[in-house]
This record gives structure tokens, sequence and C-alpha cells, in this order.
């Protein structure tokens, strides 16, 4: 299964998730509005302990996916973070400086380097505290990365296929 995490301002059925969608890709997006950070862990705790899965994550939605990945990471095939918000002091991620990826799955970041609210040195961090299985490609783009749907599509059905590959 592939789950997708929406950001504060988004929604399930944003443009980003509705491009994957139409490209063909099956995507299970929870509605996350109007929840606090520790309640979307809860939402994808239930979905990511019951089965493997590919998380892809934009904002704050990539801060909660970082999250559940770190505590489940037997469950996690992938993951792909938008702009992630990794850098946010917000229970339960009371300590920023230790979330660190896991290292049993392949992690690709995009990050705008010119992102006006989550700043690209919060995935930079995030990666020199994590190791070598996490790769970062830097775009210009806003936040949203609304220039970069053909890219979000293309890194996903690479994750995919990798974990098609794996098994």
């Amino acid at each position: 299964m592939i789950i997708w995490a929406h950001g504060l301002w988004g929604n399930p059925n944003g443009s980003k998730v509705t491009a994957i969608r139409d490209s063909g890709i099956k995507i299970n997006s929870p509605d996350f509005n109007n929840m606090e950070l520790g309640e979307r862990v809860e939402v994808l705790d239930n979905l990511v302990s019951n089965e493997d899965v590919t998380l892809v994550g934009s904002s704050y939605g990539g801060l909660a996916c970082a999250l559940v990945a770190q505590k489940y990471p037997e469950n996690v095939n992938g993951m792909l973070l938008l702009a992630p918000a990794l850098h946010l002091p917000e229970s339960p991620n009371d300590k920023p400086e230790e979330l660190v990826a896991p290292t049993n799955f392949p992690i690709t970041i995009i990050h705008s380097f010119t992102d006006e609210i989550v700043p690209i040195s919060a995935s930079k961090d995030y990666i020199k505290r994590s190791g070598n299985n996490l790769r970062l490609i830097e775009v210009k783009d806003s936040h949203v990365l609304e220039n970069s749907f053909t890219l979000i599509i293309s890194e996903l059905n690479k994750l995919i296929t990798k974990k098609t590959l794996l098994l």
C-alpha cells in the first residue's frame, strides 16, 4: 500500500496526490485536516503497523511520515518526502535533532532551495544525522512544489519499482 500524508494546508484530494493518482498510481490518502501532529502520527501508526507500506508525505505530512517510519522501519518499503517540516519541535517530535531516518529502505527527499516556508536546511540536517540511504533532490520551486509534479511521480515510481524488484 502507498500512503499519502498531506501537509498542514493540504487535503486528501490536493493537487499533488491528484497528479499521482492521475498517473495511474493507487494511493491511500487519509484526511488529516484539523489534526495535530500527534493525531496524524496515530492515524499513520494504525495503517503502517498492520502491513508493508510506501510512505509519501508533504511538509507537515512528511514530518508525520518520518516519525512513523522511525517507529515501524520493518513495515516501510520506501519513503518520499516533499519539503518535509522535519525541524518543527512539536509533540511527538519534541527533539527534532533526534529524528533519524531508518537505514533499511530507500528514502528520497525533494525540496526547493527557494522554499520560504520550510527551509531546505531541515532536510539537509536530517540527512546529515541519518546516513547514506537518503537522497536529496534540490529544485527551484515553491514550498508546494507545483512545478515538480513530474519529478515527484517519477521518484515515486522508482521507489515502487525498487520494492517490486526486491520481492
